[in-house]
């Protein structure tokens, strides 16, 4: 089974983490992965908040909102990948 894709960013300051995970959102979606967890940690849940409301911005982003998610530390979010000669068009 393939292993998830991931976005670590725990233990990281706010806009370090924010910077990274829209860059790496951005990444996975144009190669084509359709699931990815982030890892943010638990704490204050500070970067979890951030994730949250970032990703609510990207219309291609579903976050898997469950319930069933073992890993308190972590989301899961679908990327809603278009057909490839459609995503072809996004990369020009």
């Amino acid at each position: 089974m393939p292993r998830l894709a991931q976005i670590y960013i725990r233990k990281m300051h706010f806009e370090e983490a924010k910077k990274k995970l829209l860059s790496e959102i951005d990444h996975y979606f144009y190669e084509g992965e359709r699931e990815v967890e982030i890892i943010h940690g638990i704490g204050n849940y500070i970067l979890r908040k951030m994730a949250l409301a970032e990703l609510e911005k990207l219309d291609y982003v579903c976050v898997d909102n469950s319930g069933f998610n073992p890993n308190p530390g972590s989301l899961k979010v679908t990327l809603l990948i278009p057909d490839s000669s459609v995503l072809e068009k996004y990369k020009e």
